[in-house]
């Protein structure tokens, strides 16, 4: 898949620079880790379908009676080496995928309180399979761009797309520091489970405020920590067992962020606890694979294991001006 589709924006875009990122991504796949993945693709079948759902939590490509026995098993057989699978649920043709993450939990959270999609150009950083990229068609946006550098989301977007078969999606393996090469072309962009990620939480903010068109929206969701007061919790190691966490903040430091960041309209959508109802070991997320309940104190379900507090979830939504 080339860029071609960005070719119409290229006054918003860095065109060239997105093409030579994109070459030498591109050449992830010539890893031998990646070979199991590639193969699994390649065993797919070929079956077309004309049955799509995307208003219901579980995104429904095809249905049972388009699929013999066989390509029922060719399906499963490769979704099952692509475990685990993070987000969901899906539902292919009859075969039913209970991913780790509830994600239509966190969907209908914010479903009701963004801006229509109709007609829009989307981002979603940090996509991971476009399970929200498949829910976001119901409202039949213009453009929807799922940004994530790991292979294996980009492997599982791929077996579902190749039945849902939509131009209006795209996977790439790009990254968050590739959002200076979008100026003023999203309308909305989804920046979900990503901004506690990376090291510098305002220069992300201020790069997706200016890859958004004047007036446009970003829905910012993040773990965050209890707390009336604006700080943020910076973890010397790990949190919940992740290494790879800077800042965790209060929600009142999370809304002070995107204002620092000079978004206007800064909006609560949701704080919600974060719990096994939404997170959680599933067989298409099965140990030892880890879940929310490895890494709460089984003694102290407000405290990590590390003693620091249990993760909350807050969604918020901004504009630029």
């Amino acid at each position: 898949m080339t860029l071609e589709y960005l070719n119409e924006y290229q006054n918003n875009v860095d065109l060239n620079r997105l093409i030579e990122i994109k070459k030498e991504r591109d050449l992830w796949w010539d890893r031998e880790s990646n070979l199991d993945y590639l193969n699994a693709l390649k065993s797919l079948p070929e079956v077309h379908t004309k049955s799509f759902n995307y208003s219901q939590a579980a995104v429904t490509i095809g249905d049972s009676s388009e699929i013999s026995e066989e390509e029922k098993k060719q399906i499963i057989d490769s979704m099952q080496s692509m475990l685990p699978w993070r987000k969901g649920p899906f539902n292919l043709f009859g075969i039913e995928l209970d991913a780790e993450w509830r994600s239509d939990f966190k969907w209908e959270r914010l479903k009701n309180s963004i801006s229509s999609l109709e007609g829009k150009k989307i981002l979603d950083i940090g996509c991971n399979n476009g399970y929200f990229m498949f829910r976001m068609l119901e409202q039949n946006p213009e453009l929807v761009i799922g940004i994530d550098p790991m292979t294996a989301c980009d492997a599982q977007f791929q077996v579902m797309n190749k039945y849902a078969n939509s131009s209006k999606l795209h996977f790439e393996l790009f990254g968050v520091e590739h959002l200076d090469c979008f100026k003023g072309l999203f309308d909305t962009i989804f920046s979900m489970g990503i901004i506690y990620h990376h090291r510098h939480p305002i220069q992300q903010l201020i790069d997706i405020r200016e890859a958004l068109v004047p007036g446009g929206e970003a829905i910012l969701e993040t773990i965050g920590i209890p707390g009336e007061e604006s700080y943020a919790l910076f973890p010397e190691d790990r949190y919940a067992k992740m290494r790879n966490v800077w800042f965790i903040p209060t929600l009142s430091c999370f809304i002070n962020w995107a204002k620092k960041a000079k978004f206007i309209d800064v909006e609560v959508i949701a704080a919600t606890p974060l719990t096994d109802e939404e997170q959680r070991n599933t067989p298409w997320c099965p140990a030892p694979f880890q879940s929310l309940n490895d890494f709460i104190d089984p003694e102290d379900p407000t405290k990590t294991v590390e003693g620091h507090p249990a993760p909350m979830r807050f969604c918020i939504k901004a504009k630029r001006r």
